[in-house]
């Protein structure tokens, strides 16, 4: 009996360690805007016309997030609960207070599949928690950011 419990025990984590690997591998990443896919947001801004523009948030002047995927590359990226911009105005207007988070500047950066294939970019704060999961070959789907960067003062950290 006592030859068995290191057996069962091998079995078990062995099966855990398949699961859980099986469940990383549709997971997108982000990475920081670099290579041949390094771009500004102000490039970005001047070629808007050229991307699926989408924001999170609570609204245009509380954005938590912005991302552009290319239009022309036949990839699409989607998100829970975010909002299209259709407007020029409306870009200038959510990426001004994105800028405007003094105490957590916003970032630009790739977002890829798990088998790191470029889909489109992210600027928000590093401090934003970012969910992408793939929907299929073509697709990635974001996750909700619901609110934009708050400090709330010397040492309480964030909510």
């Amino acid at each position: 009996m006592k030859s068995l419990k290191p057996v069962l025990l091998l079995a078990v984590i062995l099966t855990v360690l398949c699961m859980t690997a099986g469940c990383f591998g549709n997971y997108g990443k982000i990475r920081m805007a670099s290579g041949d896919y390094n771009a500004t947001i102000e490039e970005l801004k001047e070629n808007w016309e050229n991307y699926d523009v989408l924001y999170a948030g609570l609204s245009t002047n509380s954005p938590s997030a912005i991302m552009f995927g290319p239009r022309a590359d036949g990839k699409r990226l989607m998100g829970k609960k975010w909002m299209p911009v259709t407007d020029q105005a409306v870009l200038d207007e959510i990426v001004g207070w994105l800028k405007s988070y003094v105490n957590f500047p916003p970032v630009l950066y790739q977002i890829l599949s798990p088998e790191n294939v470029f889909f489109g970019y992210i600027y928000t704060s590093p401090t934003e928690q970012i969910v992408i999961k793939q929907i299929d070959p073509e697709t990635l789907e974001l996750e909700n950011i619901p609110l934009p960067p708050i400090d709330y003062g010397p040492g309480t950290g964030r909510m």
